[in-house]
């Protein structure tokens, strides 16, 4: 990038942290007039996000068997060769401390997954996925290993969108998901965890369209109930 478009990005991102903050304003004087002063009194982190605008719909057979289909040739390609012959994928994230997993709960459901769309029919899966699954169920054969992922598939999914994709989020039980999956986070996203503490009961988030910002909201915690 040349020094002309960095000051252009940083430009337009002021630009749209203006907007998030006369809406995070707008937000609590209104709550104010409701007289919630527990809303009021605590820090917001700002998450500016996208919005995933995909419809829900019944997963297709054939979107089915492709996905399968894939899920067992990367079994197959497991069985064959060994872990240095992987492809170079994120490592194994952190844990998220209980503040943290609800503001990613808060934000990501607001954005309703949209990095989470690329996954397509193949949901990010590489060998290494397959390969740590398999090392942890070693009495699966290729055809149970193959039914474990069929087992979490939704019957309707976000389309366009992963085939894991629900209304509710991702069915795939974290253990089983790509590292990519489990470790990627938006700038927006990343910029509110900086900002989070034990103290933080909510975020206020807002979708990018563009060089404009919508639907701003104060989102208190927990959004979603955590397992």
């Amino acid at each position: 990038m040349t020094a002309g478009s960095i000051r252009e990005a940083r430009r337009r991102l002021e630009a749209l942290q203006a907007q998030v903050q006369q809406q995070r304003d707008a937000s609590l004087r209104a709550v104010d007039e409701t007289g919630d002063a527990s809303l009021h009194d605590v820090q917001w982190p700002v998450a500016i996000v996208p919005r995933h605008h995909a419809r829900l719909r019944p997963l297709a057979l054939r979107r089915k068997r492709a996905f399968l289909a894939r899920v067992r040739a990367l079994v197959a390609t497991v069985r064959r060769t060994s872990a240095a012959d992987d492809d170079r994928t994120l490592d194994t994230p952190d844990e998220l401390d209980a503040t943290a997993t609800r503001v990613v709960a808060a934000t990501c459901s607001a954005c309703r997954g949209s990095c989470c769309g690329n996954g397509g029919d193949h949901a990010f899966l590489r060998t290494r996925t397959l390969r740590e699954f398999m090392a942890a169920h070693p009495a699966l054969d290729d055809d149970a290993i193959v039914e474990a992922y069929a087992a979490w598939l939704p019957e309707r999914t976000l389309q366009p969108g992963c085939v894991y994709q629900a209304a509710q989020g991702c069915t795939l039980p974290r253990a089983m998901r790509s590292s990519i999956c489990n470790a990627y986070l938006c700038g927006g996203l990343r910029r509110a965890l900086l900002l989070a503490n034990r103290d933080t009961r909510g975020v206020f988030v807002a979708h990018r369209e563009g060089d404009r910002v919508s639907g701003g909201r104060l989102r208190a915690l927990p959004v979603l109930q955590q397992d």
